[in-house]
């Protein structure tokens, strides 16, 4: 029997609701529309007083019975994702994610105070936990965690904009590998170091913006809805790779690079971000 997908989730969600430690409960990227076998995966976060014991996170998922085909606990424990269960659902790999109130709000107020400027542990980015919390489809949510967490989160920290911005801005003057690569025309070394300074780029860029940088996907989409940016941001950002993937590119890539950062520094200024020499 064929079992829809969205009922599925939901009988989980009630019935992980039930544990008496969970608080909390959201979805990234919201519920609907559910993906597709191979479209993506479902990541569900759950927030507790305490993590539930392996027993009763067991329970729930073997209660759903024939209608998952696959399940795997504790996939990962503790860090960044949490402590993990996995079920596969239609086909959907869907995650079971819990964390403690107390450390979800420890870690985010560390973030806002710029404390992880930096993308860390493997390009985890600290600010994609705040994008995801922001925009978080609460799905239960028992003691208002959640909905406390996205107002908190709705108004970006002038202290945490400036920052990133005087910390991006900073690595972005280490320009040595770039310019190695360019003297030796090795398009390998150079795509090496231009993925740094692009990396800090953006994030500079996020920031200025207000905006919480929740990773590398999508990042054309988030620049086209900025209203602070270099003239033909997205445009020139493509020439900059694009240029980059030819040993005789590299000098042209190099140069508009070099340009797109004093332009932003500019900006940077203009929005007294931060005071830099031009």
């Amino acid at each position: 029997m064929v079992y829809d997908t969205n009922k599925i989730i939901d009988i989980l969600i009630s019935n992980v609701s039930q544990i008496s430690e969970v608080q909390s409960i959201g979805i990234s990227g919201g519920k609907n529309p559910i993906p597709k076998t191979g479209e993506g995966d479902i990541d569900i976060f759950i927030y507790c007083d305490r993590i539930p014991v392996l027993e009763k996170r067991q329970a729930i998922i073997n209660g759903l019975g024939n209608r998952i085909q696959e399940s795997r606990f504790n996939v990962f424990e503790g860090g960044h994702w949490g402590t993990g269960d996995f079920l596969l659902i239609n086909g959907v790999e869907t995650w079971l994610m819990y964390f403690t109130v107390s450390e979800t709000l420890a870690d985010i107020e560390s973030i806002l105070n710029g404390q992880y400027p930096d993308k860390i542990d493997n390009y985890y980015y600290p600010t994609g936990r705040c994008a995801m919390l922001k925009n978080i489809k609460i799905l239960w949510d028992k003691s208002n965690f959640l909905n406390n967490l996205k107002k908190r989160l709705s108004l970006y920290p002038d202290k945490l904009r400036k920052t990133l911005i005087k910390y991006h801005l900073e690595e972005l003057e280490d320009t040595e590998d770039l310019q190695r690569a360019k003297a030796r025309k090795d398009v390998l070394f150079y795509h090496f170091a231009l993925d740094i300074a692009i990396d800090h780029f953006l994030q500079a860029l996020f920031a200025l913006n207000e905006t919480y940088f929740p990773s590398r996907k999508r990042t054309l989409d988030f620049i086209e809805g900025f209203t602070i940016k270099p003239e033909g941001c997205s445009e020139k950002l493509l020439e900059i790779i694009k240029s980059g993937s030819s040993s005789e590119g590299i000098s042209r890539s190099v140069t508009m690079l070099n340009d797109m950062v004093e332009e932003l520094k500019i900006l940077c200024v203009n929005h007294k971000c931060i005071e830099l020499k031009i």
